[in-house]
């Protein structure tokens, strides 16, 4: 019988690591680099394993019959849908927090921080009202110049960095706990917004601020990246070394948080005269924050080990669908939008049968990946860095947005 192959690892002080591998009899030697994991690749994973849940929800949501809605398949393919959007949010918090601690790091003054948060609000505005604008002529004439207005994941990411631009000003522990008391005051205050919003007048200013079952308000989606921004100045504020002990920690806070909200949310009493568990409960958003959390330590342990393990082993790095995807996920988001819900799907929205739809969803999915592989060989080539450099030469403020 044959024994399996074992592996020995040999580390002189200062020289690259040593493999040595013994399998029937045959000694080979090879040597490898000691493993320097990307600590902030966990980041685009995560973005990326929500782009692929988002990708997948919206193929159903759009394609299936709507005789079809009560089956369980269509069910399954929902239920996380709820969880990659408010992601997007938290992730996107996060990296307001890495950009601001950077500038900090950089003896920005707090007016320097908070306008350079409230540049990365007209970034991502200027995008919403782009998407929503392309959105639009690429409908018209069907499509109604109110859906120009209409707030989406993009414009809810806008909002919330004006509303934390004024936390960007506070030192680091300043900051943690100005973006943690915002989360929860929007978890929390969002059943009284819908309170106020029954008798508001229609108005943008309540589309942006009141929980809506057809859009991303701040209430209570701004929760998220508040959220994001708290937790991302944690992770800056802790060293390298202390990061790994940071991310068990966060997983097991996760669980806790979910765990609370699903129980808290079981009890016979309520604190508010009226709150909807799936427009605006804290409950939930406690849930989805604690899974959130768990899903990103996750992230953080899988791209940690899994290089170490397999140049253990003597392989290198692999391809990551997830770490593809989210390095790209504004590009599909976009496209994928117009695909799936554009008038190219209008013969067959809401008309496809369940095995039908699967296939499509696993084209759209195989598509999306053929186009961010290809945006990212497009950004790494030899034309695009040179007209890159000539822009930036001639227009220099370019690189400071």
């Amino acid at each position: 019988m044959r024994s399996p192959p074992t592996v020995c690892a040999i580390n002189p002080p200062s020289a690259p690591r040593l493999v040595i591998i013994k399998k029937y009899n045959i000694v080979t030697e090879q040597a490898t680099q000691p493993v320097k994991p990307d600590r902030l690749g966990f980041i685009d994973w995560t973005r990326g394993a929500a782009t692929l849940v988002m990708l997948q929800g919206h193929v159903w949501e759009s394609l299936t019959h709507k005789d079809l809605r009560d089956t369980g398949v269509y069910m399954m393919s929902q239920f996380p849908g709820g969880v990659a959007p408010a992601v997007f949010l938290f992730l996107s918090g996060v990296t307001l927090a890495f950009l601001i601690d950077s500038r900090e790091q950089k003896d920005a003054t707090p007016m320097q921080r908070t306008m350079a948060a409230l540049r990365r609000a007209a970034f991502l505005g200027s995008l919403a009202i782009l998407f929503r604008l392309q959105m639009f002529a690429f409908y018209w004439p069907n499509s109604p110049w109110q859906d120009i207005l209409r707030v989406d994941i993009l414009n809810c990411m806008a909002a919330a960095c004006v509303m934390l631009a004024p936390v960007a000003a506070c030192r680091r522990l300043g900051r943690i706990r100005g973006a943690f008391a915002i989360a929860a005051i929007i978890a929390f205050g969002a059943p009284f917004v819908s309170d106020w919003k029954a008798a508001a007048p229609e108005s943008l200013f309540r589309a942006y601020i009141a929980p809506d079952y057809a859009a991303f308000a701040l209430f209570p989606w701004g929760a998220f990246v508040a959220g994001g921004m708290a937790c991302g100045t944690v992770f800056r504020s802790v060293t390298s070394e202390g990061r790994e002990q940071l991310m068990q920690w966060g997983g097991w806070a996760g669980f806790a948080l979910a765990f609370m909200g699903q129980y808290i949310s079981n009890l016979p009493y309520n604190i508010y005269p009226h709150s909807e568990f799936w427009l605006d409960s804290p409950c939930l958003a406690a849930i989805k924050f604690g899974v959130i959390l768990m899903v990103v330590a996750f992230g953080f342990f899988w791209n940690e080990w899994v290089p170490r393990v397999r140049a253990g082993a003597g392989h290198g790095p692999r391809f990551s669908v997830s770490r593809q995807l989210g390095q790209t996920s504004l590009l599909i988001y976009w496209v994928h939008i117009e695909l799936v819900y554009g008038r190219w799907a209008e013969p067959f929205k809401e008309k496809m049968p369940l095995l039908d739809t699967a296939l499509l969803a696993l084209s759209v999915i195989a598509l999306m990946i053929s186009l961010s592989v290809a945006k990212t060989r497009f950004v790494q080539s030899k034309f695009y860095l040179d007209r890159r450099a000539q822009l930036l030469g001639r227009v220099p403020w370019l690189a400071k947005a």
